[in-house]
């Protein structure tokens, strides 16, 4: 366990941003930063882990939103999930628009990122 950001997948910039979404949140130091932004590497880890399994249950390679939602729904540590991710699911499913055909010329990031929402969108910003 390294306190280095070099063993770190997830862009500390953009974690810090997400957690300053939060009004309470004035300011973290970089050990909490760190602390934080592998927390959030386990965890979707370990839903990520989860939800193949669900999939390869149903003899599936292909994992589909509707599995992370069956494992938000019936695994205990993503309880606290399941009702944001019920909501993610139904705005993809009722969003099912045919994508754009990639133009010649378009780099493999425009295509892929092409209709993707920003990561800020999906945390509505806490009201008192």
């Amino acid at each position: 366990p390294h306190k280095d950001s070099s063993s770190l997948i997830y862009p500390l910039g953009r974690i810090r941003k997400i957690c300053k979404l939060d009004p309470e949140v004035r300011g973290m130091s970089k050990e909490a930063l760190l602390l934080i932004t592998k927390c959030a590497e386990l965890a979707t880890s370990k839903l990520g882990q989860e939800t193949v399994r669900v999939a390869q249950l149903q003899n599936r390679r292909k994992l589909l939103p509707e599995d992370v939602a069956l494992v938000c729904s019936n695994r205990e540590q993503f309880l606290f999930l399941k009702d944001d991710v019920k909501d993610l699911v139904k705005d993809m499913v009722s969003k099912q628009d045919p994508k754009p055909a990639p133009k010649k010329g378009d780099t493999a990031r425009e295509v892929a990122a092409a209709g993707s929402k920003p990561l800020t969108s999906y945390f509505g910003v806490a009201k008192k």
